[in-house]
């Protein structure tokens, strides 16, 4: 299971891609874990976005090395570096697996990417070639399945600096995510007038290092032991989709605490977990058993007393099959209302900081219980099967996974004097997802400059930062070239497409 939010990272690096003038038009693009992968329509497209992505990602007068280049390329570099434990036959076997690499280039490469984007794939054309290959020892490449497989994603690692764009039939761009995340920040600028630019920084929003506490609220009621499939009873596909999670979880934050707690007739704390204990918590869920009615409200109401007090990240996620069944549920109501009612009266950080996924299988939760989860800016998702792993969408498992952070912004605008700062303030509340996010947009006058401070809820500052916005030299268009005149700025150009957001939540202060 995936938890890394590859998701939210890729919609935002689109939008910071088009916001800062890259075209993108007919060119596929995704972040899987440390990887930026294009899929340009053909190579001319991907040399053209390769030199774009050059010019962006320049630091000072330094751009990132561009190679265009073949598998075949990237396989011969392998196989000239390859050992053997027979030094005797080492040489005589390279020379014979790139005779047969030139053969197989000759007569046409086929390759594919896996489902993972992690390795190419070239089939041999005959299982004979195989056991040659075999005999060497690469760094990136392996022979399986009479295949060669060549590891990209290790290439990658080995070559941060650089863009590589893979020259074939389906060609792709690929650019280690450090090249944009060692920026910290870009600025989209907009001509508004003669003197007038609009600015929107976008700013990476780290992964958290600290994870939040998970907390599994458990209905363990006697409707969960109905047999609904061939699987088994309701609790015992939860059983199964809860320790797939709590592993994934452990994989995914090793330093992770998982809270578990179960409710029926009433609330009971069942265990609190670290990775190392993982074989008790499997113990511990496979022991659930099903039994009573289902005190939600009650259940609800201890969370919520929970959140308010706690100075911790916590994310919950509560499974429920039913309704509420125990106590005076008007009564209880009312307590929920309160509840929810003083904390949109405190610190914004409980709010920001916590998430309450409610996942209700097979019914429609009362309005109160939708009230809950927007409080913390969730959802309830009703769905048709136990299995919640299955039943969230992609994409809303790496968001429970995720820390979210209350994080305050400060821009300033400063004039030529560096006197009388337009300073806004206001809080961000994002997921701490490895993405990049967009702060208001400002208006600056030529020869000014902005200033950029985010500081998280702990009062640790992320990021610090300058931009001068310096008049810009009119350039020289030759009469007719209205293509160049556009890419330079004098002919204006509206993007049609629709704005992607990111889902944040702003206070001002």
């Amino acid at each position: 299971m995936h938890l890394v939010n590859d998701v939210l990272r890729t919609k935002n690096m689109i939008e910071l891609l088009q916001a800062m003038g890259i075209n993108l038009e007919g060119t596929e693009m995704v972040c899987n874990n440390e990887r930026v992968i294009f899929n340009p329509e053909t190579v001319k497209d991907g040399e053209i976005l390769g030199s774009a992505l050059q010019k962006l990602l320049q630091k000072d007068t330094k751009k990132p090395p561009f190679k265009r280049v073949t598998l075949a390329n990237l396989i011969a570099e392998d196989i000239a570096v390859a050992t053997s434990s027979d030094n005797a036959t080492a040489e005589t076997h390279k020379k014979s697996c790139l005779a047969i690499l030139g053969v197989l280039e000759t007569i046409g490469l086929e390759e594919t990417l896996d489902k993972e984007q992690e390795y190419f794939e070239i089939k041999f054309p005959s299982p004979v070639y195989a056991p040659l290959f075999s005999s060497l020892t690469y760094k990136y490449i392996s022979i399986q399945d009479e295949k060669i497989i060549f590891n990209i994603k290790e290439y990658l690692k080995d070559h941060k600096e650089e863009l590589i764009l893979i020259d074939s039939k389906k060609p792709y761009l690929f650019a280690h995510s450090e090249s944009f995340e060692s920026k910290k920040i870009f600025y989209a600028e907009k001509k508004v007038s003669d003197d007038t630019v609009e600015v929107t920084p976008f700013f990476f929003v780290p992964s958290s290092l600290t994870p939040p506490v998970y907390h599994f609220n458990l209905d363990t009621s006697d409707s969960m032991g109905t047999t609904d499939s061939m699987e088994g009873t309701r609790l015992k596909t939860l059983k199964r989709s809860v320790i797939q999670f709590a592993k994934a979880l452990f994989e995914f934050q090793p330093d992770a605490v998982i809270n578990l707690s179960q409710f029926n007739d009433t609330t009971k704390n069942v265990g609190v977990y670290r990775k190392k204990d993982i074989d008790q918590l499997c113990d511990d869920v496979n022991k659930l058993r099903a039994t009573g009615l289902t005190c939600l409200y009650d259940t609800t109401l201890k969370l919520l007393s929970y959140l308010a007090k706690s100075n911790q990240h916590n994310n919950v996620l509560l499974f429920t099959d039913g309704e509420n069944t125990v106590g005076k549920s008007e009564e209880q109501i009312e307590a929920l209302k309160l509840a929810i009612s003083s904390l949109k009266k405190g610190s914004p950080l409980p709010l920001a900081r916590n998430k309450v996924c409610v996942v209700s299988y097979d019914v429609n939760q009362p309005d109160i219980m939708h009230e809950v989860a927007e409080l913390f800016h969730s959802s309830i998702v009703k769905t048709q099967t136990v299995d919640f792993t299955n039943a969230l969408s992609k994409g809303e498992l790496q968001t429970l996974a995720a820390v979210r952070e209350l994080l305050t912004c400060r821009i300033g605008v400063v004039g030529n004097s560096n006197s009388n700062m337009q300073l806004e303030e206001y809080v961000l509340s994002c997921d701490m997802s490895g993405q990049f996010t967009p702060l208001e947009p400002k208006l600056c006058k030529n020869n000014e400059s902005l200033s950029v401070t985010i500081i998280d809820g702990n009062g640790k500052t992320l990021l610090e930062d300058n931009k001068s916005l310096a008049e810009k030299p009119v350039e020289t268009v030759l009469p007719g070239s209205a293509k160049v005149a556009t890419q330079i700025g004098v002919f204006s150009y509206t993007d049609t497409k629709p704005k992607q957001t990111d889902v944040t939540y702003q206070y001002n202060i």
